[in-house]
Formats: C-alpha cells, structure tokens, sequence
C-alpha cells in the first residue's frame, strides 16, 4: 500500500522552485510585450487605411461634381460646372498637411495631417488623371487619383 522512496530528496530543492519562477516571469514578460506592440501594429495598420479610404471618397465626392481649372506642384485648383464663382482648392499647407479649401465660402478643411516632412506631398496629371501622394510618419505611401473629366 505504500511504496518507499529510494531517493534521499523528496520534492524540490529551494534554487529549483526559483529557477522555474524566473523562467515564468521572463516568459509572462515577453508574452505581455509581444501583445502590446501586436495592438500597437493592428492600430496603425487599420487607422491609416481607413482614413485615406475616407478622406478619398469625400474629395472625391467634392471634386466630381467640379472642373479642373489649374495644377501645380503645391495645389490644385477645381470650380464648380454650374456657379463659376465657387472654387476649391486642395494645397499643401505647412509641412505636413493636405487641406480642402472653398475660396468663395472661405475656411479649410484638413484632408491629412501628421504628413512627413521628409517626403512632401506631391499633385501630377498625367493626361486626365490626377494623382496626389502623400508619405505618413511612419513611411507609409499613400496615391490618390481622380479622373479629370472635360
């Protein structure tokens, strides 16, 4: 009915019951920061998308209902097809944001901010496509493109 230990030692020795609390804290520890920067990863990589997808569609819900008028390096110039007066501008401002500006109604709306300053936002047409790209702080790059229809 009982059985008779041959080994000197029962059960574990104090530095061993130590040693395997270390290695359970550092592995806890390591767990804990692989987490946080997972959030931190997953964060940054849905918000930024997210807000060009959105600052996208309302320019381009803006500017489709409008005719291009002047393009340059730093801003692009649309008015609107019905009352001649009204004008928008998109334009660099500063160094690191992209605004929306109604030159008649006056005010602006900022489109990005938080741009590199490294890598500034540039405006092209090639042929009836307009391309605006931005670089964000974390060296993503980003195009958008609209159609310029005659």
């Amino acid at each position: 009915m009982f059985t008779k230990w041959n080994s000197k030692r029962d059960g574990f020795v104090l530095y061993e019951a130590v040693l395997s609390l270390m290695i359970t804290i550092m592995t806890l520890g390591i767990l804990q920061q692989s987490l946080q920067l997972l959030k931190t990863i997953q964060r940054v990589s849905f918000r930024d998308p997210l807000r060009l997808h959105i600052s996208y569609e309302k320019l381009d819900s803006i500017l489709s209902q409008n005719e291009l008028v002047e393009i340059d390096n730093n801003k692009i110039i649309y008015k609107n097809k019905n009352d001649k007066n009204l004008k928008w501008v998109v334009e660099k401002y500063g160094s690191n944001i992209l605004r929306l500006t109604a030159a008649v109604k006056g005010g602006h709306e900022p489109i990005f901010t938080n741009l590199d300053t490294d890598h500034p936002v540039t405006i092209e047409k090639i042929q009836n496509l307009v391309i605006i790209t931005t670089v964000n702080k974390a060296g993503q790059k980003s195009q958008m493109c609209f159609i310029n229809d005659p």
